[in-house]
């Protein structure tokens, strides 16, 4: 296989660290990001090895993203035999799925959110749906919060209309087979399975998105390049959906938000992210004072007034002119 172009090659520091990289290469990487959540890395781990065929199929490499020095060691006790590369500092999501792209040689990748559970084989089944069509490059499986229900995994392009008026209408008119693998505009990337031969012909992802859009933005390069991406509703995964996010939800909303800004410029021009930009101003202004009627008619509820003040900051930094970096990014 040609070299992928992958831009800035790791330091010594961010290089594999364990000798598990020195074996027979498996068929599956399973590429965890990891930021303070050794123990949710190790529970979403030991799920794949447990619901695994062959075990033996897969290997764990962990990226570190600069987190603190007690939540590595915690890995390596929890996962000897892991190969963790560890990055200086947080630089972001599409970053660290990046570092670990550059450093497996197996024919599948899997990139993973630290927030889940495999209920099933998951990685064979999307291995599987890839190999079997020759023009796919990326495929998602369902996801299930932990109650059983479904979340939304196959998702549609981004545009004015929906961004504006209803992701989730939009996302509602997106039909997909519920038995059957389907080619799809895109996914949601907790779990994004990856083969590594078609990436000559798309690239990594775009490190521009340090969190939200990353995996959108590929999905539209891999379309562009004649490439397809799927969604395999046999493999099942269960998503926490959002607990490193949740614990800081002001800056993961601002977060959101640059990162929308960000794709719309890239894939749609200035007039949309202006057109976009005073949609949605609007909305958080007549939001802001919904809710704040609203929690003082509920006598100050907490959930009350805790939509109040994600709402009151994303109007605050909209009105700065979505320059304050109150986001993930350092």
């Amino acid at each position: 296989m040609a070299e992928i172009q992958t831009g800035q090659q790791p330091s010594d520091r961010e290089r594999p660290t364990d000798a598990a990289c020195d074996g027979p290469p498996a068929r599956c990487a399973l590429i965890f990001i990891n930021w303070n959540s050794a123990d949710l890395v190790a529970a979403a781990a030991r799920s794949a090895f447990a619901r695994a065929a062959v075990p033996a199929s897969m290997r764990v490499v962990v990226v570190d993203n600069g987190s603190r020095p007690e939540s590595v060691a915690d890995l390596r006790r929890a996962l000897p035999q892991a190969t963790i590369i560890e990055l200086p500092e947080n630089r972001g999501f599409a970053a660290a799925a990046n570092a670990g792209l550059r450093t497996v040689s197996e024919p599948f990748a899997l990139i993973l959110n630290a927030d889940i559970e495999f209920r099933n084989d998951a990685p064979r089944l999307l291995a599987d749906a890839l190999e079997a069509r020759p023009n796919a490059a990326l495929a998602c499986p369902r996801l299930l919060r932990p109650d059983g229900s479904e979340q939304a995994a196959a998702v549609p392009e981004p545009t004015l209309f929906g961004e504006l008026v209803s992701r989730s209408l939009a996302r509602h008119l997106l039909r997909v087979s519920a038995n059957e693998v389907s080619a799809v505009p895109g996914i949601v990337g907790p779990c994004m399975a990856v083969r590594r031969d078609r990436l000559e012909r798309v690239g990594l992802l775009d490190e521009q998105f340090f969190f939200f859009f990353e995996e959108t933005d590929w999905c539209r390069r891999i379309r562009n390049a004649g490439l397809e991406v799927l969604y395999v509703p046999t493999a099942n995964v269960i998503h926490l959906q959002g607990v490193s996010a949740n614990r800081r939800p002001i800056r993961a909303r601002v977060q959101f938000y640059r990162a929308r800004y960000q794709y719309f410029r890239k894939h749609r021009g200035r007039a949309a992210v202006a057109v976009l930009g005073f949609g949605l101003f609007l909305r958080l202004t007549l939001n802001l004072l919904f809710y704040t009627v609203y929690a003082l008619l509920s006598g100050g509820r907490r959930a009350a007034r805790d939509r109040v003040a994600v709402c009151a900051a994303l109007w605050a930094w909209h009105a700065l002119g979505c320059r304050p970096r109150w986001g993930f990014e350092p």
